[in-house]
């Protein structure tokens, strides 16, 4: 195993690294209150068409930076190569997040764009893929149901074949920012299938006849994840993305990506909250006696986290089956972040529950991330059927 960036990756992480001394840390306390829409690059979405003083004065904050970032060529970094981009390593990607994680400016590098559309075909990639990569659209991700809770195999959204069409009717529960999205992909089965088997991606733009959009939901975390009903939508065959009847490959593809990013994310987060309690018990010698050993044994879970989420990249990077090691960063990460969180505000006491305090605001996203994008839960069972299918002989029972 080989976690060691490339000459050419490694000057990239120090223009990184630059970039965060020179141009994020110091705004560190202007973003100290900002609006909980800005958090990562998803506030795109929410943000576009707003009039809020408020609001605007961060949204140019952040189109400055955007512009410095992309002077320096720090755009665009995991955009293949055959659409204009770097395509670095998922290694590398760690890395570079490792370094922007050392700031709370929830700045990221590049335009958001869902790994999946990299499948788009024919008019697809003109319509959909080229323009989220220039940031010209946004797109939701249409996968939970209200039924099947956190198992997507149990969905119950149909989508049934009619000349050269599929009528589309069912419900989806908390694609994020649908009601501001360009268009939403959305996940359905065909009839008469159960399981993973069935499952279609398409990609439904926003204002076609029969998908609406029934609400936005107001979470702990500043989210705002949405209520979607569909009522014999119509879509043509050619906005099925990938194939007929193979979107749980899709659906996979897009969650066992993002938990790499989501390891590194709280890697530094959990960092950061740390260091608030370092701060916190600078001038009290009893309670830092009282909160040292916690605070090594903290210390010792976050490199190891660091270690897990390396190692998860490396494999995906060898093109190895990296669902067992997915679930457990996504697991170790998300739970590691909410027990240093919730230990910080109990060392911080009172102060900590007023609604913008840094440790409050922390504790709200981390109590979140366990749940979305598979919660705790699911993450056990799929480690639990890794274990089982590779046998129990690997625990050396008897």
């Amino acid at each position: 195993m080989e976690f060691r960036l490339s000459p050419e990756e490694e000057n990239l992480r120090k223009v990184v690294e630059d970039f965060v001394r020179d141009e994020l840390i110091w705004l560190e306390a202007e973003f100290a209150n900002a609006p909980d829409i800005f958090e990562g690059s998803r506030w795109k979405s929410r943000v576009k068409s707003s009039q809020d003083p408020e609001i605007n004065k961060y949204v140019d904050i952040m189109a400055d930076l955007e512009k410095k970032a992309a002077a320096k060529g720090l755009w665009y970094l995991d955009v293949p190569k055959e659409y204009g981009g770097m395509q670095v390593s998922n290694v590398a990607m760690i890395a570079i997040t490792e370094e922007l994680e050392k700031t709370s400016v929830p700045f990221e590098l590049g335009n958001h764009v869902s790994n999946i559309l990299y499948s788009c075909n024919g008019e697809q990639i003109d319509k959909y893929l080229w323009p989220c990569i220039r940031g010209e659209k946004t797109s939701a991700f249409g996968l939970s149901e209200p039924a099947s809770g956190a198992d997507p195999s149990m969905m119950q959204t149909t989508a049934v074949p009619d000349g050269d069409e599929f009528i589309i009717n069912g419900t989806k529960m908390f694609p994020t920012f649908a009601d501001v999205a360009d268009f939403v992909q959305l996940f359905a089965r065909l009839p008469g299938t159960t399981g993973r088997d069935g499952v279609t991606c398409f990609l439904i733009d926003t204002g076609t006849p029969g998908y609406r959009v029934v609400r936005s939901i107001a979470t702990i975390a500043g989210t705002e994840p949405c209520e979607l009903i569909f009522e014999n939508c119509r879509v043509a065959k050619s906005q099925v993305l990938g194939e007929v009847g193979k979107g749980w490959a899709l659906n996979q593809a897009w969650l066992g990506a993002r938990r790499f990013q989501v390891g590194i994310r709280a890697h530094g987060k959990s960092q950061r909250v740390l260091r608030v309690v370092r701060e916190l018990v600078r001038h009290e010698p009893k309670a830092a006696e009282q909160s040292a050993d916690r605070i090594g044994h903290f210390l010792g879970e976050i490199e190891a986290l660091r270690t897990l989420t390396y190692l998860g990249a490396w494999k995906a990077d060898e093109k190895m089956d990296v669902r067992s090691e997915a679930a457990n960063v996504k697991l170790f990460a998300t739970e590691l972040l909410h027990r240093i969180t919730d230990f910080a505000m109990e060392v911080c006491g009172q102060s900590a529950l007023r609604k913008n305090h840094v440790l409050a605001r922390t504790f709200r996203h981390a109590r979140a991330t366990r749940i979305v994008e598979g919660p705790s839960e699911i993450q056990r069972h799929i480690i639990q059927r890794a274990l089982f299918r590779e046998g129990v002989g690997l625990l050396e029972l008897p």
